[in-house]
């Protein structure tokens, strides 16, 4: 967790504008990879299968990005969103996920699965909310939302949120 927070408080422009998306949104390195400039206006992330409403957060991380990128390549052709040296020199192509995942210090797939394990309890494991947000499959969702109220990690949460709640009667036996 405290990889997590370091990474969003980042200071480097592309490192926070990526983890953002994925911590706030839980985008995939494909979304990441393939995301145009356009596809982000008027406070929204428009993506091939659904619109994402930006979290304040994303918004400020984005436009301190767009203005990394302006300056570093003010004359680049390429419409991707997240550029790189290699892909402005070579004309138009988009970033590798090796690139996302260097540039992160970490798995994209590690940050994206926290986000998913984290709303799937804050929702005590309603898959239609995960399903609606990230646009996951039903299938998808439950592999998530399965994970809410396993007896290990009922046991984990107990012994490291503090004081533990007194037992339930059903529980005593």
């Amino acid at each position: 967790m405290d990889d997590l927070r370091e990474t969003l408080k980042d200071e480097a422009a592309p490192k926070a504008a990526l983890a953002s998306l994925i911590v706030f949104h839980a985008l995939t390195s494909k979304e990441l990879q393939t995301m145009l400039t356009t596809d982000l206006r008027d406070g929204r992330l428009f993506l091939q299968d659904r619109t994402v409403l930006l979290a304040n957060e994303v918004r400020t991380r984005l436009e301190k990005y767009r203005g990394y990128r302006t300056n570093r390549w003010p004359r680049t052709a390429n419409p991707h969103l997240f550029i790189s040296q290699k892909t402005t020199a070579c004309g138009t192509g988009r970033v590798s996920h090796v690139w996302i995942n260097d540039t992160l210090g970490m798995p994209t797939r590690r940050l994206r699965e926290d986000r998913l394990l984290n709303e799937a309890e804050a929702t005590g494991g309603d898959p239609r909310r995960i399903c609606d947000l990230f646009g996951l499959s039903v299938g998808a969702a439950l592999r998530y939302t399965s994970t809410v109220d396993q007896p290990g990690i009922v046991e984990y949460r107990l012994r490291n949120s503090g004081p533990r709640p007194s037992p339930r009667a059903d529980d005593i036996g």
